[in-house]
């Protein structure tokens, strides 16, 4: 189960929330089908958006193993796996480098605990940006894409990230409608939001407008969910935030009551819609690890926030919000959330 605390935690209990369903889904695929079938293998790869950045300029922290004060050896250290995944506000939907990072989520999975932590950082969160100073880190994207962002999380939060994978809007909503919508429980308030607002997701597909006649379980098409993710005038960001892991879930429940052959099926169109640079044969062995493992990893699945409401909170700056938090704390937060149990 999901191991959560408060809301403002960003902690929950719940059946496999798997912010980290993109990137599984991008490895399992090709463990899934058998590692030694080539040319099989090579047609699900040219599928991947495949856009390399400039690893030699993200500021990775060299000295992040000996920060860690013998937490894990070194083999265990370098077999976490630690990738950003990047959910984009681009409307452009043939530019997905356009607009700011509207989801940041630090994924790890760490093989010594067999855990999976989905790590949101706040988009209000206050940082210093490389070239430009203190400001909102979501800010960070739209100056500088996937390169600026990871460098601005190495930097502010001492990690050694040098991978991301990148879904836009557009990305998110032909994903659930491909696989048929997904369940989700909301209220009569986000009922009403959804048939208010969903007019600009229906907009991006060029699809006639559904409008939800009930609230409580019901079934959202993709454009229905895209906008119950975006809202943020029921509740607060970090309410927004929750409901972006809740729409996650949902994807990745929906998708592990589907067969095999559908998933498989499924694949190159899902693999289309993300913009990645993760080289998916370096993860042989630790997703065969994962398969093997299944009840284990997806028993220690941990949603969390950081930084933390617990030690950071919103303030004027010059008249801009924004969710300030010590930069000492924070980064250590983020380091024991990845590398200890």
């Amino acid at each position: 189960m999901l191991k959560h605390t408060e809301a403002n935690r960003g902690r929950k209990k719940g059946k496999k929330k798997v912010g980290i369903i993109i990137l599984i889904l991008i490895l399992a695929i090709i463990i899934i089908a058998g590692v030694g079938v080539g040319s099989f293998i090579a047609g699900k790869l040219r599928n991947l958006n495949i856009q390399e950045i400039d690893t030699s300029d993200l500021s990775v922290n060299s000295e992040l193993f000996s920060e860690l004060e013998g937490a894990l050896s070194k083999s265990e250290f370098e077999n976490v796996i630690t990738i950003a995944l990047f959910g984009t506000d681009s409307r452009d939907t043939d530019n997905m480098a356009a607009g700011r990072s509207d989801t940041i989520i630090i994924a790890s999975i760490n093989p010594k605990y067999k855990t999976i932590k989905l790590i949101s950082i706040p988009r209000d969160t206050y940082v210093n940006v490389p070239g430009y100073g203190k400001t909102k880190i979501n800010h960070a994207y739209a100056y500088g894409g996937e390169q600026l962002t990871i460098k601005t999380i190495n930097e502010n939060f001492g990690l050694n990230i040098t991978e991301y994978a990148t879904i836009d809007f557009s990305g998110l909503i032909h994903i659930i409608n491909d696989i048929g919508g997904i369940q989700m429980n909301i209220t009569k308030s986000e009922m009403e939001y959804i048939n208010t607002h969903s007019y600009e997701a229906y907009k991006i597909t060029g699809r006639e407008i559904q409008k939800l006649t009930s609230y409580g379980n019901v079934s959202l098409t993709g454009e229905q969910a895209l906008t119950h993710s975006r809202n943020r005038s029921v509740g607060n960001d970090f309410t927004r935030a929750g409901r972006q892991r809740e729409v996650l879930e949902a994807i990745i429940n929906k998708m592990a009551s589907m067969g095999y052959s559908q998933i498989m099926d499924m694949s190159d169109t899902i693999l289309k819609e993300v913009k990645t640079n993760i080289n998916v044969w370096d993860y042989v062995g630790q997703l065969t690890d994962i398969l093997m493992n299944t009840n284990s990893y997806f028993g220690n699945i941990t949603s969390i926030q950081v930084p933390s409401t617990d030690y950071g909170k919103g303030e004027y700056i010059s008249g801009v919000y924004y969710f300030v938090a010590d930069a000492e704390q924070m980064k250590q937060d983020m380091i024991d959330n990845i590398y200890k149990k």
